[in-house]
This record gives structure tokens, sequence and C-alpha cells, in this order.
């Protein structure tokens, strides 16, 4: 027991170290969202989405643009009365999650891979104490962290990590609880499923997901699984109360309205959005390409990995939207070696469940693939967010099948650091530049008007600038227009009635990128590009600076 708990404590002690350099990390893509709902609940706790949001060309109702449920936006509200609202206090805040998800990945290791938590693991001659994490389980609590979806989401103030966390702990109390036969357990399991659902709705997908495991593990004794499906209704129940409550506040339900507006937004081919999907997949976890030369992993399966990966730099869909130019060779190669590793995360899974037959086997590869699909098929954009989930499986997965080395271990944190740190600069070079502006512009005469959102919108808004509105918004002579290149949701201005822009550049972290224009990485949509991140040219940060006629 004291060995178990030195190792949680050293969890907690490195998941707070790795994550404290970015706790000036600015509010960053849909960041300001979850903000100005938390602020709007602050005012009428049961209202959250009465307010209105400039989310798009033209201001709108907060419940027809905000496609995700309140829960986060409640914990931003109740942490701020305490800490406040700056980045660093909120960030601090929001660690609490990236702790509770790493723990929870060692508790339910420790279930599912009948490691042992004392003692030591031999690799290459080297010792790992107990203290330090030498077990299986503590390796895959570590793995868990240093992948490059973790660390990245871990830094922003979105509701991904958040979900993480309390879907790892429903699936650890529901595991318990059903191997205990301990009643408490299972009904606190359904109470945070349904909190999970309230926080993202693929949430609900726990559901479905443990009651397959329940009926696997107890077929032979009906009456073991009867009351446990039964606890399950629980968050179903709630997610049908939160529909007719947000009907009868909004006239329409939020969930509903969430579907319906994935089918509405535009989507390719179903085949390339498999193909990208398993290279999200990949690259958001990359953790695997670290085990490629293990011993256990024969070369028979390298030759295959090869094989996949140079098919899928030929099958790598690409469109114009995506301006790859000179960097889609490169693209084209990251692409296909993150497909390769999305297909050998699926195998990892079905291997297992070939082998061991066992509930836990099938939990685990239902786990992976149903994500999967939900990636591929229900979100409206792919995302390295949605990929989330598997990470912790993945990290259980290869703890499960090889011992893992400390090497491996350092080299996953050193490579999702550099990601995360990239990400870092990309959104911390917006706030730099709006700061620049409000130096330069806050005493012009006329207004400044900018278009675009995200961190860019949030800080732009902050010292009084005005988003577009392109459907009533009265420009004047002499009024300023401030355009970044690499956003969403820009309305094109005729020629005739503007000055030569000026064009301003601003440099973040040379040859990686999450979200640079042109490099093919979309981190936080496919939208931007097929692939999670980029080693490429990434170009600076441009802004057009405008006046009016």
């Amino acid at each position: 027991m004291q060995n178990l708990r030195k190792s949680q404590l050293a969890l907690v002690t490195i998941t707070i170290a790795a994550l404290a350099p970015f706790l000036n990390k600015a509010f960053h893509i849909d960041d300001p969202l979850f903000l100005w709902m938390a602020q709007q609940i602050a005012k009428h706790p049961l209202d959250p989405y009465r307010f209105t949001v400039h989310w798009g060309t033209f201001p709108q109702a907060a419940f027809e643009r905000i496609q995700n449920p309140p829960l986060c936006s409640y914990y931003i509200a109740l942490v701020s009365k305490t800490v406040g609202w700056s980045e660093p206090a909120l960030h601090v805040a929001f660690l609490l999650w990236s702790v509770l998800a790493v723990l929870g990945t060692f508790a339910i290791a420790r279930q599912l891979l009948n490691a042992r938590t004392p003692g030591t693991l031999m690799s290459h001659g080297r010792e790992f104490s107990a203290v330090t994490g030498g077990s299986q389980t503590f390796n895959a609590a570590l793995l868990t962290l240093f992948t490059p979806v973790f660390l990245v989401s871990a830094t922003n103030l979105m509701c991904d990590v958040m979900m993480l966390a309390l879907w790892i702990w429903s699936i650890e109390l529901w595991l318990r609880g059903l191997e205990r036969q301990r009643f408490t357990l299972l009904v606190f399991s359904a109470v945070l499923i349904a909190a999970t659902t309230l926080t993202k709705y693929f949430g609900i997908a726990l559901v479905p997901l443990l009651a397959t495991y329940t009926i696997v593990k107890s077929r032979a004794e009906r009456a073991r699984y009867a009351l446990p499906l039964c606890l399950l209704l629980i968050p179903i129940i709630c997610t049908i109360a939160f529909e007719l409550w947000t009907k009868s506040l909004y006239g329409r339900g939020l969930i509903a309205d969430a579907m319906l507006y994935t089918r509405t937004v535009g989507r390719g081919s179903m085949p390339a959005q498999f193909i990208i999907s398993l290279a999200f997949l990949g690259g958001s976890i990359f953790v695997p390409m670290l085990f490629l030369f293990c011993r256990p992993f024969h070369w028979v399966a390298i030759a295959i990995f090869a094989t996949v990966a140079v098919a899928a730099f030929f099958l790598m869909p690409m469109t114009s939207e995506w301006q790859l130019g000179a960097n889609e060779p490169f693209v084209r190669v990251e692409g296909g070696l993150f497909i390769a590793i999305g297909v050998g995360i699926i195998a990892l899974a079905f291997a297992d469940l070939v082998q061991r037959r066992s509930a836990e086997s099938c939990l685990l590869f239902l786990w992976v693939t149903g994500a999967l699909v939900f990636v591929a098929c229900f979100n409206w954009s792919i995302t390295a967010r949605t990929v989330l989930p598997v990470v912790p499986v993945t990290a259980i997965l290869l703890s499960r099948r090889w011992k893992i080395q400390y090497w491996q271990i350092i080299s996953a944190g050193v490579v999702s650091a550099i990601i995360a740190f990239a990400d870092f600069c990309e959104a911390n070079v917006v706030r730099e530049a709006v700061h620049s502006f409000e130096q330069r512009f806050r005493a012009e005469p006329g207004k400044i008007w900018f278009q675009s959102h995200w961190g860019f919108q949030y800080y732009m808004e902050q010292w009084g600038a005005t988003p577009l509105n392109s459907r009533d918004s009265e420009i004047t002579s002499g009024d300023v227009m401030i355009v970044p290149a690499n956003n969403v949701d820009v309305v094109a201005i005729p020629p005739e009635r503007i000055f030569k822009p000026e064009v301003l550049s601003f440099r973040v972290l040379p040859l990686i990128s999450t979200g640079g224009l042109g490099t093919g990485a979309g981190f936080y949509s496919h939208v931007r590009g097929p692939i999670p991140w980029a080693i490429s040219r990434v170009p600076p940060e441009r802004f057009y600076v405008a006046r009016f006629r």
C-alpha cells in the first residue's frame, strides 16, 4: 500500500511538472465559447445558453451556435469565484482533470494488467524502483500523459480532458463494482457517466460499452448483470432530462440540435473520412511508433507496417482548401506513417481480443473501435480531441503486450512536449499580435473592426475592437479592419472600399505545427488539414490591416 501511494504521488508530481510550463498559454480555439458560457452561468446559473455569441459572420443565440453541453462551463464558473478569469489561474484549475485522468488510467491498468504495483521491472539491465513507477501500471499511466493529443488538450480550457477524466473513472468504478459486487460503486459510476455525457455528448457511449462488458463478464449468471444494467438507465434518464430541460428553455433540444448539426455540415466521402480518421488516430497518439523495434515486434509486422505506410502515401486524400503547396510531400509521408500507426492500434486491440477471449479484452476492443467509428462517422469534424478517449486504452494494450522501457517513455514525453510547445506558440502569438494592435490603434478616432474567431476574437473584444457583422455593420471612412490569414469565417471586402492592406507577420515555432496555414496540420479540425500535427515549412502568422476609404 505504501508503494502504491508513492506511485500515485509520483504520477501527480510528473503530470503537474509536465503541464506547468504551459500555464500561461493564451486562450485558444474554442476556449472563448466555454468562457463566455461560464460568465453567463456566473450571472444566471439555470440559464446557461441565454446570451448572444458572434461565432460566425453575424451574431446568433448561444443555443443555436454552441454544440457542447454545459458542465465544463459550470466548472469554470465555480472555480472563477476563487481564482478569477486569468489564463494561469484557470489552467491551474484544469490541472485537476489531467491528474484525475492519469490516476484513473493507473487504477484501470492495475485491474486489467494484473501487474505488480510494488516491486520492480527490469529493462535493458536497468531497474526502475516502485517509487519511480517501475510497474507496467505506472508506465501505462505515463504513456497516457505523454501523447501529443493529451498534452496539447490538457493545455486548453475545452471540455475534452475533463470528459476523459470522468470517462476513465466511470469505467474504473464500474469494473471494481462488478468485481466486488458493490452496489454503491456501480451507482457512483452511473452518476459519473451522466456527468461525462453532460461534459461532452460522446460520454453516453459508455452505456452500451459497459452494458456489453457486463453481459459478457456475467453471461453465465443472468442475475448478476440484471441490476447493473438497470443502473445504466441513470445516465439515459439524465440525458433525456437535459434534452427536455433545454427544449423548455430554448424551444429546441440541444442534443438533437447537435446531431442535426453533424448531419448538415458538409463531410467528405466515407472512405476519405475513414482514412483521415486513421491518420488522426495514429498521429494523435503516436507512441506505438516507439515500440516498432522492440524485440517482440517481429520483422514481418514491420514489413506490413511499411507496406501500409507506402500505400497510404498515395491514398491520402488532398484538397486545394488545405493550400499545402510545397508542404504536400511532407504531409503525404507523415499521413502515411500516421495511418499505419492507426491501423496498428486497431490490430493491437483485435489481437488482444483473439488471444485472450476475455470480457476485459472485449471491453478494450470495443473501446478503441467505438471511438474510431464516432470520429469517422458521427462528429461534424475529425479532430485530435475526439481521439482522446482512445489514449488510455492504447497505453493499457501496449502494456498488456510488452514490457515498456524507460527510453520509450522519455522519447514519448519529449516528442509530445515539442508538439504541445508548438501549439503553445501558435496560441500565444495571437495574443502577442492583438496586444500590438491595441498599442497601435487604441487612440484611433475611427472604429476598429475585425473578422474571425477563436482566441483572436477573445483578445480583440477584450480591448474594445468590434467583430464585423456581415448583415448590418455600418462602416465609415477611416475605420480599420484587421483580419488574420489563418482563421475562419472571413467575408471578402471589395478592394475599392479599402486602401492597400498592410501585412504584419509574427514568428511561431519553425518546422512543427498543429494548425499553421498550409502545413497540413489540423489538430482542431481536419478542415484545416488531414493530419493532427505536421513537420513541415511553418510560415509566420500573418495579419492583414486595412483602412477604409
